[in-house]
């Protein structure tokens, strides 16, 4: 393979990649947004969990939610999208570990 091809199909191969690490900083601010919420809706349970879980905003609300302190609307709106973005995650990369490792067969075809 010519190497503009090879660059063109890396370059294709990558965005994927892109995609899934967009959807990955997303579900962190999605998290962080329900974390504050909660912190600002329900103190008293925020300030009662463990340090790290309160270090950690997904971690703080998925305690929160387990525990049966949150509850509603807002807990299903951050279910939603927090499962939308993690599968978004994980399609886009592995998209684009199929994609380069379809280029790296077909290039080793391409040398034999």
């Amino acid at each position: 393979m010519s190497t503009t091809i090879e660059n063109v199909l890396a370059t294709v191969a990558i965005l994927p990649a892109v995609y899934g690490i967009i959807c990955w900083v997303r579900r962190q601010v999605n998290a962080q947004r329900t974390a504050k919420w909660a912190r600002e809706t329900h103190n008293n349970a925020w300030n009662a969990l463990p340090w790290l879980a309160r270090r950690n905003p997904w971690a703080g609300v998925e305690a929160l939610i387990a525990k049966g302190l949150l509850a509603g609307q807002e807990v299903d709106e951050f279910r939603a999208r927090d499962d939308y973005l993690e599968k978004a995650t994980w399609i886009g990369l592995l998209v684009s570990a199929l994609l380069l490792l379809a280029i790296f067969l077909l290039k080793s075809l391409a040398n034999i």
